[in-house]
């Protein structure tokens, strides 16, 4: 009786990614290193396809992409991946509108940095603030209450969608 020998793992192919976007990736892996963490083939893949549509997505949206190039995929496998990525900092999960975005802030984030992300109700877009100012008036506004804040997210109006309703801005 002979064995034959058991299948070999389908190979993953690379996502089609601009210059731009391949540099993004290469920053996200180089910052891992430094941190002495590893993206793996998965998680590659999950940051590639959260790259490719723009920064921001859903975890149901990366999870349809993922088994659109290899069917079979666990939701928990695009989650924890996306747990890594929140952890090492390169992305940040947005409770407001349930979308996981890429960090837009340069290197790590100083320790106990406030990380303000500003949620458009209208288009649900998503823009990360990182005003030292912001997060010093947050402290000083939180500071007889002992509470300390990790994250904020503050909902509004984008600039582009006040232009398009016609609304002033901010004064």
């Amino acid at each position: 009786m002979s064995r034959s020998p058991a299948p070999r793992p389908a190979r993953r192919r690379a996502i089609a990614l601009n210059p731009a976007q391949k540099s993004q990736l290469a920053a996200a892996q180089a910052r891992c290193a430094a941190q002495g963490s590893q993206l793996t083939p998965v998680r590659t893949e999950v940051l590639s396809l959260l790259i490719r549509r723009g920064g921001a997505a859903k975890a149901y949206d990366l999870l349809t992409d993922m088994q659109a190039r290899q069917p079979g995929v666990a939701p928990m496998t695009v989650y924890r991946a996306l747990d890594f990525l929140v952890e090492q900092g390169l992305a940040h999960k947005v409770a407001a509108n349930s979308t996981f975005v890429l960090c837009q802030h340069e290197g790590p984030h100083a320790p106990h940095a406030h990380i303000v992300m500003l949620v458009c109700a209208q288009c649900g877009g998503t823009t990360e603030c990182s005003d030292p100012r912001v997060a010093q008036a947050l402290d000083e506004a939180l500071h007889d209450t002992g509470f300390a804040a990790q994250s904020v997210e503050v909902k509004g109006q984008c600039a582009a969608c006040r232009a398009k309703s016609g609304a002033q801005p901010p004064a």
